[in-house]
């Protein structure tokens, strides 16, 4: 269970950290692909914290990337080598 909350708290901060980035721009982000508002979470930064978070940004979407990436091979994993019934149950819609 500590593992699930985990991968929750590191998308949270991806995005967050994303969402700061996004807003300190020099011409900001305040609207998203569908025209909808993005207000910003911090307005004015100094240059060294703004890469601070960008790097910040970076590096935890990597992490999460690579836990992704475990997760998928290990679903595959069980699926192809163990063949037992995991990665059915990881589906939509799909019965044990």
């Amino acid at each position: 269970m500590r593992g699930i909350f985990g991968l929750y708290v590191l998308m949270l901060a991806v995005s967050l950290t994303g969402w700061t980035v996004a807003t300190t721009f020099r011409a900001p982000i305040t609207s998203d692909l569908f025209g909808a508002h993005i207000p910003p979470i911090i307005t004015n930064v100094d240059r060294a914290l703004r890469h601070w978070i960008e790097e910040t940004h970076m590096v935890l979407a990597y992490v999460l990337a690579a836990i992704v990436l475990i997760h998928v091979a290990g679903a595959l994993r069980h699926h192809l080598l163990k063949r037992n019934d995991v990665l059915r149950r990881m589906t939509w819609g799909a019965h044990a």
